[in-house]
């Protein structure tokens, strides 16, 4: 693990009813900021009066119906050495997303550690549009830093759990680019909100439509991959962890607990998927704005 002091970089984004994020402020520069242990980023209402400084950092957004004035505060745990999100607000549930896996609520007044190096902070708004008010909207909180060093404090090599995190699976090239087409929904970012599956149907109709079939095999490049998938000596069936779930006519929906089984143990993470989208040519499986890659 990286040893290079800790620093947080934290956007926002507008996310509508329809699943569609934007920059929060229409027409002017994203709003970023870089935190350094020992401050504090405070995602605030403008207001005025509410400067920056060594300590306190303000991610600001327009005023929105139903979010609070200040919904976030995030700071650095010194003890344990990860990044502590605080839901500020007093009525309203917020949802904390790592990279690649499902978001888990985190109640007001309450507190959690950052799980990964990529997390999305989802807080609901009420959708300006008056025939959407039964749907939901959302500010989004965008963070991205580093994992603490294992050596670090908090850290000690006997607090390891070793049978679950060590050691990483190998993906290969092939199974790297099966991984970024039947999962590219789930590892997008910023991350949709109704992330599914991919069906085969879709898979194959979108690998017709951008050119990737295979030659000079007969089979198409979708149902290729599926095998190195879930096929005999697949990434999935071959695992120890893998969930024995629908028996041999298991489909693709049966592989997520696999899938993110790999995004836990970190052996995918968004700079890596954002490489593989690349060398693999498969960007149209993976939406990921590229306005937010700081690290190269």
């Amino acid at each position: 693990m990286s040893t290079v002091p800790a620093v947080l970089y934290a956007w926002l984004y507008d996310v509508d009813q329809y699943g569609k994020s934007r920059p929060t402020w229409p027409g002017a520069p994203q709003p970023m900021k870089t935190l350094a242990p020992g401050a504090v980023l405070h995602v605030s209402v403008s207001v005025d009066g509410s400067q920056d400084s060594p300590t306190r950092q303000y991610l600001k957004a327009p005023s929105a119906e139903g979010m609070a004035s200040e919904p976030v505060t995030v700071s650095l745990d010194a003890e344990t050495g990860y990044w502590t999100i605080r839901n500020s607000g007093r009525t309203n549930t917020l949802r904390v997303q790592q990279y690649g896996l499902p978001a888990v609520p985190l109640r007001p007044r309450a507190a959690m550690p950052m799980a990964g190096e990529d997390v999305a902070v989802w807080i609901p708004v009420v959708p300006r549009a008056r025939q959407a008010r039964q749907r939901e909207a959302f500010r989004l909180l965008i963070l991205a830093g580093l994992e603490p060093s294992r050596e670090g404090p908090g850290r000690a090599p006997d607090m390891e759990t070793k049978l679950i995190t060590a050691p990483r699976r190998y993906l290969s090239s092939p199974t790297q680019e099966a991984l970024v087409a039947y999962f590219g929904d789930h590892l997008s970012w910023p991350p949709l909100p109704a992330a599914h599956v991919r069906q085969q149907k879709e898979v194959e109709e979108i690998a017709l439509r951008s050119g990737l079939l295979k030659y000079p095999t007969t089979q198409n490049w979708a149902r290729n991959r599926h095998d190195v998938l879930a096929g005999k000596d697949g990434l999935f069936t071959a695992a120890d962890w893998y969930p024995r779930l629908g028996g041999p006519g298991r489909t693709l929906a049966n592989h997520l607990a696999a899938f993110h089984r790999l995004v836990e143990l970190r052996s995918i993470t968004l700079y890596r998927v954002r490489r593989w989208a690349v060398e693999h040519d498969v960007e149209p499986y993976v939406i990921i704005d590229k306005r937010l890659g700081l690290r190269s």
